[in-house]
């Protein structure tokens, strides 16, 4: 089960020439990186894996899959039941290695059977939908409904969906009632929205508009935009509360806007009233006085990467800067950037990102995002985890890889 690549890249490791001695009560995952590093050439299961979670979030180190897969089999290969978990993820998703949907339920399947809840769930849910397209619901239900047993609130969401739409099930209102009453009660929104969905409808349940509402508005509180549509048709037909046409175009406003946060582009209200290019704290902020400006553009011209920062910044930072301004700050951060500083990769990061004074590029935004992050530049890891929702496996793999490039660049010039 160990592809080509990946030998390839543990062959990479194994020539990294790391001491072979490391205590393993040493390898938890808030180790030294060193230690982490000498475990897992020591061929430490925990070490491997902690090695990897580091890779895959970033934490320390540059973020990179195709590493952290490399580790994981490592650790999976050894029967570590997380590593094992994540390496099916990997496959699923096609992070960092080929998408493979049997390798995919290979790995799955070997951690669930140690007995872990998640661990199921994340089989059942491979299953539901397979990294192929293919669909095996019916055997989904039964890992579902074992994760349920001990006790994991998604995998009774998930089971009670498939009994109340009878898929890979026989259709059973009451069961799917029963599985979301629990997690609904607990603030799940998922079951809350359709829990009141049953409500509504009287199906599996006796008709109350009133339960149904309240249901819907506890969900819609959450920012679960379809249940904000279902409480926006409640007010519209005066279903368990008081009409208002009113209220009723406010979530309904409130849930378009919600969808469009989540499709028109990347990032968190937080991220959104971030500026668009941040000032690099460790700066006094800087005078405008023509004297000031004409030594900043001398030492700028000249290689020095804090005054191409500047300059970039100053640019950047004018209220309704124009697009040649922006186009000449993303040149100034662009210089600094390949020179390492952490606070112009980001900048430069983020006008891929949005477009601005560049063209729009996820692939280049999210590289140079990663690389600001392993420097440990805060709030980058918010930009770079909602960028990645809107890209493909393939663009995050390119993504890395060029990071990885311009990081042994900047390392070993």
């Amino acid at each position: 089960m160990t592809p080509p690549g990946l030998r390839r890249a543990l062959l990479v490791l194994a020539l990294a020439g790391l001491p072979l001695q490391a205590g393993a009560q040493q390898t938890g995952p808030t180790a030294p990186l060193e230690i982490l590093e000498t475990g897992a050439a020591a061929g430490e299961a925990a070490a491997q894996f902690a090695l990897a979670e580091r890779y895959h979030s970033g934490t320390g180190v540059l973020q990179n899959f195709a590493t952290a897969a490399a580790l994981y089999l490592q650790a999976a290969e050894q029967g570590q039941a997380a590593a094992q978990n994540r390496l099916g993820q990997y496959y699923h998703t096609g992070l960092g290695l080929e998408q493979s949907q049997t390798a995919a339920l290979h790995w799955l399947e070997a951690a669930a059977k140690q007995g872990e809840a998640q661990h199921i769930f994340d089989l059942a849910k491979a299953l539901e939908l397979g990294a192929d397209g293919s669909r095996d619901a019916a055997r989904a239900a039964g890992f579902y409904q074992q994760a349920a047993s001990q006790g994991h609130t998604g995998a009774s969401v998930s089971l009670a969906v498939l009994y109340q739409n009878g898929t890979g099930v026989a259709q059973d209102f009451s069961r799917a009632f029963a599985l979301y009453r629990g997690p609904a009660a607990e603030g799940h929104a998922r079951a809350q929205n359709n829990l009141g969905l049953l409500y509504v409808r009287g199906t599996g349940v006796a008709q109350d508009y009133d339960r149904a509402t309240a249901l819907f508005a506890a969900a819609a509180e959450q920012g679960l935009a379809i249940a904000m549509t279902n409480l926006s048709v409640m007010y519209a037909n005066g279903f368990g509360v008081e009409q208002s046409d009113s209220i009723a175009a406010d979530w309904e406003r409130r849930a378009s806007q919600q969808r469009q946060d989540r499709t028109s582009g990347p990032g968190t209200a937080a991220a959104a009233t971030r500026p668009l290019c941040g000032f690099d704290p460790r700066l006094a902020v800087p005078t405008n006085e023509t004297g000031n400006q004409a030594q900043r553009q001398r030492a700028a011209e000249g290689g020095d990467p804090v005054a191409q920062f500047l300059l970039g910044w100053h640019l950047c930072s004018q209220p309704e800067a124009s697009a040649q301004e922006l186009r000449q700050a993303a040149g100034w951060f662009r210089a600094a950037a390949t020179k390492g500083h952490s606070v112009s990769m980001a900048n430069l990061g983020r006008l891929y990102l949005h477009g601005q004074g560049l063209p729009q590029d996820y692939v280049l935004s999210y590289m140079w995002l990663t690389l600001a992050q392993s420097i440990g530049l805060s709030g980058i890891l918010e930009d770079s985890t909602a960028l990645r929702q809107r890209m493909t496996a393939a663009q995050i793999n390119d993504s890395q890889a060029r990071a990885e490039a311009l990081w042994q660049q900047l390392h070993h010039p």
